[in-house]
């Protein structure tokens, strides 16, 4: 249902603004030098797509790589293609409304797009829950946001929304996500990590002073936190349970 296709640079773009039927919000410009297309198939063939398997997929390779995939347009038609007739017939609109406050680079291997096309089906079925959804939006919101300090609260809403956590949140939520992730000696450590990233997050929460340098450090910490968790509950195919994670 999802192909991801990298586009060459060195052929001339087969789309025009003359095959533009659509696009009230000057859209098109912005892929003039779009590097990869995400192709859908429409089930009925009627040119109707579900953009589920699209955010799916981009949320898995996030998950997994670390990467934020810019895609700030959808088009009816592929640029990597002639168009279908001369006169306009391609339509535009937005994919996401939010964009990356910075842009890097990141690695997909064969072995990271096995692992998407396998649990494309399971992350499907939870887009549906709330729990997952917040976590989902928290993990693509820190990308678009360009104060570490306001990362470092997104990050942690994404994991105290999986863990389901409201009360004595910083012990308990370090606690359920240690047990969760690590095993034997392993899992204090981590709380302890957890404990501090959590520390720093309530002295931004409450406008007390925190070091800008252990801000940053701990806001990437708990966004990779937040990525290990993800990635442990779609291979698991189940949402953290906190009645298991206690003891």
């Amino acid at each position: 249902m999802v192909h991801l296709a990298r586009c060459d640079r060195q052929k001339k773009r087969k789309i025009f603004q003359k095959h533009i039927a659509e696009d009230s919000e000057r859209l098109f410009k912005a892929v003039q030098e779009v590097d990869f297309e995400i192709a859908l198939a429409s089930p009925g063939g009627d040119g109707f797509f579900n953009l589920d398997y699209a955010h799916v997929f981009s949320f898995l390779l996030m998950i997994r790589t670390g990467g934020w995939i810019s895609a700030p347009v959808t088009l009816t038609h592929s640029m990597r293609e002639e168009p279908e007739v001369d006169g306009p017939h391609v339509y535009c609109s937005k994919f996401i409304d939010a964009q990356p406050a910075h842009f890097g680079d990141f690695r997909l291997t064969l072995e990271d797009a096995r692992w998407i096309k396998l649990h494309m089906g399971t992350a499907l079925q939870f887009v549906n829950q709330p729990k997952f959804q917040n976590a989902m939006q928290a993990l693509t919101s820190f990308h678009c946001i360009p104060y570490a300090s306001t990362c470092l609260l997104v990050a942690w809403s994404g994991l105290e929304a999986l863990f389901e956590v409201d009360q004595e949140i910083s012990f308990r939520l370090s606690l359920y996500i240690a047990n969760f992730l690590r095993s034997g000696d392993g899992r204090y450590a981590e709380f302890e990590k957890l404990r501090r990233s959590y520390d720093d997050r309530s002295r931004v929460a409450h406008g007390a002073s925190s070091k800008a340098k252990s801000v940053q450090e701990h806001a990437l910490y708990t966004r990779d936190v937040l990525r290990a968790c993800l990635e442990k509950s779609i291979e698991a195919k189940a949402l953290p349970d906190p009645k298991r994670l206690i003891f």
